[in-house]
Parts: C-alpha cells; sequence; structure tokens
C-alpha cells in the first residue's frame, strides 16, 4: 500500500466472529441498526453506575450479544453515521462537515446496496442536521425519511421556544414500520434509524406516565439516598430513558409479527453518552452499549472486552462475504479492525475519539486513554485512574500523533481508496 497516497488503506481481512453466533440461512439477512441519542452505558443495563433506567434493553440484552464496555466513535451525534457505517476518519470538524471535499469512500450502506440490499435511512429529526443527509446521499442510500417527511397522523415532539427536533420514537418506529409493510420483502434491507426523544431539552408527549415509572423505578433500584437524591435533579433525562426504553419495546413487539423479523439481525447502540447528566470521567461521555439481536442467534453471549462503533462494519461485512459471498474488496480504509468477543475485559484496539466538532484530544489503546497530556488507565468497569508513566505516555502520544497526521494528509486531498475499488464496489 501507498501510504503517501493512501494514508488510511490497508489490508482488510478481520476475523468473522459472529458466525460461531448466528444459524446460516439459505438467504441473505436482513440488518436494522437502531442508534438511540444519548444511550450512555451509566444508565443502561445491569451495573450501570447511575441505576439502570432501561428495562427492556436490559432484558434483551440477556436474549443477545452484548458488549457491555463499548464506545462511540464521537461525544456527539455529529460522528455517529461515519463511525457506524463506515469506519471513518474525522477530517477537521467530523467526516460530514467535509461535504464536497469528502474523499469518495464506501462504506456498510453503499457495499451492501453494490451486492443488492436496499438501503434506507430513517431520523426523527432533519436529515440536513450535521449533514446527515449528504452523508447517506453519497453512500447511494435509496430513502432518507425525517421530519419533514413523516405524513399527517404523527405527532411532533413538544415545541421549545418554538423549536421541535422532530417526532418521538414511538412516532418514529411506527413510521417506519408502516413504510416498511409496503416494501418488497423478497430483497434483503439495511436500515437505519437514529431517534431523538433523549436529546436536550427533554420534552415528550404525555409525560406523566413515564414521570410515574420513574418514581417506581427509582424506589427499587439499589442505589444509596444520595444516589437517589441526585438522579431525581435529572428526571426530565431520565423520563426520557424511560419512554426510549418503552418504544424500543413496542417496536419488537410490532415488527416480531413481521415475516421477515426471522431473518434480521438487529444492533442497537447509543450515538453517544447523554452530556446532560453529570459524567464520571473522560471516557465515560463515549460510552455506550452495543446489542445483537436476531431470531437467528443459536446462543448468547456478554462481552467485556472493548470495541468501537468503528469496528461494527468490518465485522458486518467479514461475516457475510463468509456466509453469503457478498463482493467486498480485500483493501479498505476502515478505522476499526472487528468486534472483539473476549468474554473477559481487555482492548485489542487503538482508537481515535472526537468529542466536539471542534477537539480532537482523546486516544485509546490497550488498557489506557490518553486525554489531551493526560494518561489514566481504564478499569473492567470502564472506570478510569490517573497514572504517571511517561513511556506509555509517549507511546500512546506517537501513535495518536500518526493517526493526526493521516487525517490532515486527507483533509489536504489524499483519498481513503484508489479509484480502482471505487469503479467496482460502489453503486
Amino acid at each position: 500500500m501507498n501510504e503517501s497516497e493512501y494514508p488510511f488503506l490497508h489490508s482488510d481481512s478481520p476475523a468473522d466472529v459472529l458466525s460461531p453466533f448466528l444459524k446460516k440461512t439459505d438467504k441473505a439477512p436482513n440488518i436494522v441498526i437502531v442508534l438511540v441519542e444519548g444511550l450512555g452505558r451509566a444508565f443502561c443495563n445491569e451495573g450501570a453506575y447511575l441505576g439502570n433506567f432501561t428495562p427492556f434493553l436490559d432484558s434483551l440484552s440477556q436474549h443477545s450479544l452484548y458488549w457491555e464496555n463499548f464506545l462511540s466513535g464521537g461525544g456527539r451525534t455529529f460522528a455517529v453515521l461515519p463511525s457506524v457505517l463506515g469506519s471513518l476518519p474525522f477530517g477537521k470538524n467530523g467526516f460530514n462537515e467535509m461535504k464536497e471535499t469528502m474523499p469518495p469512500q464506501l462504506s456498510l450502506v453503499s457495499l451492501l446496496k453494490r451486492n443488492g440490499y436496499s438501503t434506507t435511512f430513517f431520523y426523527s429529526g432533519d436529515a440536513s442536521f450535521d449533514n446527515m443527509d449528504f452523508f447517506m446521499q453519497k453512500q447511494k442510500v435509496d430513502k432518507i425519511a425525517d421530519k419533514k417527511t413523516f405524513p399527517a397522523g404523527y405527532t411532533a415532539l413538544p415545541a421549545n421556544n418554538g423549536f421541535s427536533w422532530g417526532y418521538g420514537d414511538k412516532e418514529l418506529y411506527r413510521y417506519f414500520l408502516e413504510t416498511r409493510a409496503k416494501e418488497n420483502t423478497d430483497k434483503p434491507f439495511l436500515n437505519v434509524l437514529l431517534t431523538v426523544s433523549t436529546h436536550s431539552p427533554f420534552l415528550i408527549n404525555d409525560p406523566a406516565e413515564y414521570e410515574k415509572l420513574f418514581d417506581s423505578r427509582l424506589t427499587k433500584l439499589p442505589l444509596t439516598a444520595g444516589q437517589k437524591k441526585e438522579a431525581g435533579n435529572y428526571k426530565q433525562q431520565y423520563v426520557t430513558v424511560l419512554y426510549a426504553d418503552d418504544a424500543l419495546r413496542n417496536f419488537f413487539s410490532q415488527y416480531s409479527q413481521r415475516p421477515e423479523f426471522a431473518n434480521t439481525i438487529f444492533l442497537i447502540t447509543g450515538d453517544h453518552r447523554m452530556p446532560e447528566i453529570p459524567m464520571s470521567s473522560k471516557l465515560d461521555r463515549y460510552h455506550v452499549p452495543l446489542i445483537l439481536y436476531s431470531p437467528l442467534l443459536q446462543r448468547t453471549a456478554r462481552f467485556q472486552s472493548l470495541s468501537s462503533h468503528f469496528d461494527i462494519t468490518p465485522s458486518l461485512l467479514a461475516y457475510l462475504q463468509k456466509n453469503y459471498s457478498i463482493q467486498i474488496p480485500s483493501l479498505a480504509s476502515w478505522m476499526g479492525a472487528g468486534l472483539d468477543t473476549a468474554r473477559n475485559f481487555r482492548n485489542i484496539h487503538a482508537q481515535v475519539l472526537m468529542q466536539t466538532k471542534a477537539d480532537i484530544i482523546d486516544f485509546v489503546k490497550g488498557a489506557y486513554h490518553l486525554n489531551a497530556d493526560n494518561l489514566f488507565k481504564i478499569t473492567p468497569t470502564m472506570q478510569e485512574e490517573p497514572v504517571t508513566d511517561e513511556d506509555t505516555k509517549n507511546a500512546l502520544h506517537g501513535g495518536f500523533e500518526r493517526f493526526l497526521q493521516k487525517n490532515e494528509q486527507m483533509i489536504k486531498g489524499k483519498k481513503l481508496v484508489p479509484d480502482s475499488l471505487m469503479a467496482k464496489y460502489y453503486p
């Protein structure tokens, strides 16, 4: 590989780690990726240090492949689509901000479309936010549905100072399922959904039901009196989390009645951790769950090993290539190397994370997290302890700098993949 021309290009040979868990069928499976706004591990599922406010997801994770120590690519929504679908670097202010100067790229969306999948993106808000529509159009997505396309009969979220983000999660899932019912089920599909109810200002329709649920749940959670009092300070945020969890319960209940459900793989993760509830560490901003649920699962598993949004696309493609002979290139520019299915805590990855569009200061490698010039050791519960270790710090600084140099080359016009690969694999 010519790194001076293609700074991120490398041989693409991630292990197929998903096959041992999934039944093989005659037809390529459908994939549904649900990206839940602000869904942080801090308040999600068993062992959440702020308390488990997602009873349905917790139950679902016990029937799934569940990565409890998982990282988002960014600290805000701007990073989620390029990270999850394209395993892409950040550019200067986030990949989507590059717009017309984006280097041509391949992604889960474009590669699956090239292999005969239909592809859609459903967003509760305005898809022009963070240039998500621009990015998805670049991936040649078949359909973008956002708040501008919701038909009559759907109720928008309450407005704050005259502005509403869009539609609640239940309305998004209803719109999606009603649209799916009209589409051809013979063709495999990739559907990506992004929610918005758990976004500031945390206003939902008919909140009284979930306020009661919050009060009831808080009495049952194994938290100290001080922790319960602190949780009460963020009741509005937790109310929306409980609503989002209930919306997912309804979504799976309804989807399970559809014929294509039996051959569908679902992935659920947060786009980042909600920052409005105080965080315990710098890494907490990125700590989200990943749940892979499917009727095709032969067994369940819970992984403490650390992976990230960047690892999702390489692993899905490796699985589909091995089992369903989809055509993908042997070279790729993925930032991730594939999901780790080790049961115990470890980190075999090196990953740069971008907190805001103005800030790339986080690098995670092995058991360490470099935040600006501060070094932390990551514990098996994803807490952080400051450490003084100049050799380790210098090694992480070196890896971080190598990424920044490659990223700068891309900003200045270097390509991600050769034109020959685009010609063969881009739809």
